[in-house]
């Protein structure tokens, strides 16, 4: 399948089969990840691999967004080593007053590692909608660690099904602009 028709194909799965996913499935995956562009190759992104039973009851009772998956990715970057701009210092949101490139690193190495379990045969769902704090302190992740989102993969149960809104993209011309 060409990239654009795995674009189209690929939906966020909420509800997963039992199925385990195969080791190798899974390496494959976080390689795809870790071949993923990052700024200035700083390699920040930090990925624990949830599924033992007690990691998974963890990250269940600490938030709905894993969705029972049998593997969730908590991504996360390194704040210690994720790119900083120093002469982009309008982000005065950033600790450091300046651009952090840790965030928007560990979104494409999500994306890379989305892909790639779309193509072998998973779903997957990009989830944030959680408490980064009750999740980063249930794990006891230290202060550099910052939680970007949860990646959670498997095989979708047979009733899995797009959102209604899967489908529903603005076009082009409300995007883009030719300059």
């Amino acid at each position: 399948m060409d990239f654009l028709e795995l674009s189209k194909e690929r939906y966020s799965v909420r509800k997963f089969s039992e199925k385990k996913v195969e080791a190798e499935k899974l390496e494959k995956i976080l390689e795809a990840g870790r071949l993923a562009p990052t700024a200035k190759n700083s390699q920040s992104q930090r990925i624990f691999v949830l599924q033992s039973p007690a990691a998974l009851e963890k990250i269940n009772e600490a938030t709905p967004m894993a969705y029972k998956a049998p593997v969730v990715l908590m991504v996360c970057y390194d704040s210690n080593q994720s790119y900083k701009n120093p002469s982009d210092t309008a982000y005065t949101y950033f600790p450091c007053g300046q651009y952090d490139g840790g965030e928007v690193d560990a979104a494409i190495v999500t994306t890379a590692m989305m892909f790639q379990a779309a193509e072998l045969g998973l779903g997957s769902l990009w989830a944030r909608g959680f408490d980064a704090k009750k999740i980063t302190d249930a794990f006891g992740l230290e202060p550099n660690l910052h939680l970007v989102c949860l990646l959670d993969i498997g095989y979708p149960a047979a009733d899995s099904a797009p959102s209604p809104r899967h489908g529903d993209r603005k076009a082009l011309s409300e995007t883009v602009q030719y300059l």
